[in-house]
């Protein structure tokens, strides 16, 4: 029997990857002017972060045989696979003069793939303790991490570390405490904290890196020991604005709900794109123009996950994107 897909996280998914595709278009406009900065920060506050949440809450299993293997055929091939592919296809398409073919050196967004699988590992060390105590320790332990240069975009170091409290905050939430986040009484409330982050935002100026948590602290500020409660202000910007998000999320399917069950597929291969947005220069015809700007990227951002999502595009990249046969 086809197992039953739950509608509420495959909308999360979709709408989050929507977000993903927008937010990379996105990047090449941030210096515009302040309320695209903002809106970019404003959703890379939630975005992969309830991401990786969403993934801690599908980590049960695993406690089963066989797990951690079918982790390597799921994560760390195709990780391999589109880590090399795209160390070509920059180099093809940018002005490089090397092909980096380093897999300890993530291309572009394929750090997720190698933290998640991190991710999980660590949980296999960790799940037989108390998660309360976990978690605290996680949370210090990414704040923690800042200080130390070497942890850094390497294996994907600095965001494995910084992001895994998302990823225990999943895997000890329960159906009942989703139920919690999903109660649509709690919507004028969520809606008001996501407001009040962007208006936050918008009357403040500091990089915005600081939300990527891919790098020390030195690489982003002078350090001090404030550098740390920094960090510790932007878990409590991510903690809130990801539940916030989770709650006004739509419980009934949706027209484009399936989308959900194909994010791996949108994530994976809307770097085709990406590259030759900012690489040929496209991103300069919107210059200059806010109304073009915000226009232009959410029907581009529309069309690249109908795109990546379509039926022929899953039925043709299946064997790399999933490592199996397509027709099985």
């Amino acid at each position: 029997m086809a197992k039953v897909r739950d509608h509420y996280f495959d909308n999360a998914r979709f709408f989050l990857i929507v977000l993903v595709v927008f937010g990379h278009l996105l990047r090449s406009f941030v210096s515009e002017n302040h309320f695209l900065q903002a809106l970019y920060m404003f959703i890379y506050s939630f975005h992969m972060p309830a991401f990786v949440l969403i993934s801690g809450y599908f980590a049960k299993g695993i406690n089963k045989p066989g797990y951690l293997l079918k982790l390597i055929k799921k994560l760390l091939i195709p990780y391999l696979i589109f880590q090399t592919f795209y160390a070509c296809y920059y180099y093809f398409i940018d002005d490089v003069k090397t092909i980096d073919l380093n897999p300890f050196d993530p291309q572009w967004a394929m750090w997720f793939l190698l933290s998640l699988f991190s991710w999980h590992v660590m949980l296999y060390l960790v799940k037989d303790y108390q998660m309360s105590v976990v978690i605290t320790g996680s949370f210090l332990t990414g704040i923690l991490v800042g200080y130390f240069d070497f942890i850094n975009n390497t294996l994907s170091l600095s965001r494995t570390f910084v992001f895994f409290p998302l990823f225990l905050l999943g895997y000890s939430a329960t159906a009942e405490n989703f139920n919690y986040i999903k109660n649509k009484k709690y919507l004028p409330l969520s809606i008001f904290s996501l407001v009040l982050i962007f208006n936050f935002y918008m009357l403040t100026n500091f990089n915005f890196e600081w939300l990527f948590g891919s790098k020390p602290y030195s690489s982003l500020e002078n350090v001090d020991l404030y550098s740390g409660v920094k960090r510790g202000l932007i878990y409590i910007i991510i903690v809130l604005s990801t539940f916030s998000f989770l709650n006004i999320v739509p419980k009934r399917k949706l027209p484009l709900t399936y989308i959900g069950s194909r994010t791996m597929f949108i994530y994976l291969l809307h770097g085709l794109f990406i590259g030759l947005f900012r690489s040929n220069g496209w991103d300069k015809a919107f210059e200059g123009n806010m109304i073009y700007i915000m226009t232009g990227l959410l029907i581009m951002s529309a069309l690249l996950v109908y795109i990546f999502s379509h039926n022929m595009t899953k039925k043709v990249t299946t064997p790399i994107v999933e490592v199996k046969n397509p027709l099985n």
